[in-house]
């Protein structure tokens, strides 16, 4: 008698995670492109120049009122406590605060993840409109104008595991899953990096002074209106 196996989704996803993190050492990463009409990126996503110099740095999320740094590889492969520091100690012309993207408490290991579990999650589904394995035309499509994206790629989550402190949660690119259990913290994996709330753009260099003529401008021509003139001196003949 040939007896069968059954691998759930989960453990099929952690399989093809694995053969294409292998596939995706030898191979070079491919960045998805902008997919207008798919998912709300469209709408909910604001970019920020926040040195105003042509540039998009960030990306304020509307959905989420969180702010994505517009750069998915900014640092390259780092270990999960390389990658919280990093973060933690980001500065974006000026703007601090940054971390990397959160998991809920209440998220489990699974393909197609409820959007609501995590940001990367909600990004994916929601935001960009992917579709998550084992759907049919699953696959990292859209990024909208997000840089460096990679596909065959996992990124850490800033929320690591309570019951096991060697774990964090990860979110991997390609098959639109979130797991915990494949990689230690020691691992070597990419990081996006978010910010609470919205951005502002710092002023231009010539701005204050600009502003400062102006108000001295202001001043002179109101002084010069209330100061009384003096009566023309009259002659008695």
């Amino acid at each position: 008698m040939t007896s069968t196996s059954t691998r759930s989704p989960l453990t099929a996803a952690r399989a093809a995670t694995a053969a294409l993190i292998a596939l995706a050492a030898i191979s070079p990463a491919v960045q998805a492109a902008p997919v207008s009409g798919q998912g709300n990126w469209e709408t909910t996503l604001q970019a920020r120049d926040i040195n105003r110099d042509g540039v998009v740095d960030a990306y304020f999320d509307t959905g989420l009122n969180i702010t994505w740094l517009a750069d998915w590889n900014a640092n390259g492969p780092m270990s999960w406590f390389d990658a919280t520091a990093w973060a933690g100690a980001l500065d974006v012309h000026g703007v601090t605060g940054w971390r990397l993207p959160s998991t809920s408490a209440a998220a489990d290991g699974r393909v197609r993840p409820d959007p609501s579990s995590s940001e990367m999650a909600h990004m994916y589904y929601v935001t960009w409109g992917n579709v998550g394995y084992p759907d049919a035309g699953y696959g990292l499509s859209n990024t909208a104008n997000f840089i460096n994206v990679l596909n065959s790629t996992v990124y850490w989550s800033g929320t690591d595991v309570a019951s096991d402190p060697n774990l964090a949660w990860y979110f991997y690119s390609f098959l639109g899953f979130q797991d915990l259990g494949g990689y230690a913290k020691s691992a070597p994996l990419y990081a996006a990096a978010v910010r609470d709330g919205d951005v502002q753009s710092v002023p231009e260099p010539h701005t204050p002074a600009l502003l400062g003529l102006a108000l001295l401008a202001l001043c002179l021509t109101r002084r010069h209106a209330v100061t009384p003139h003096a009566a023309p001196s009259s002659t008695t003949l």
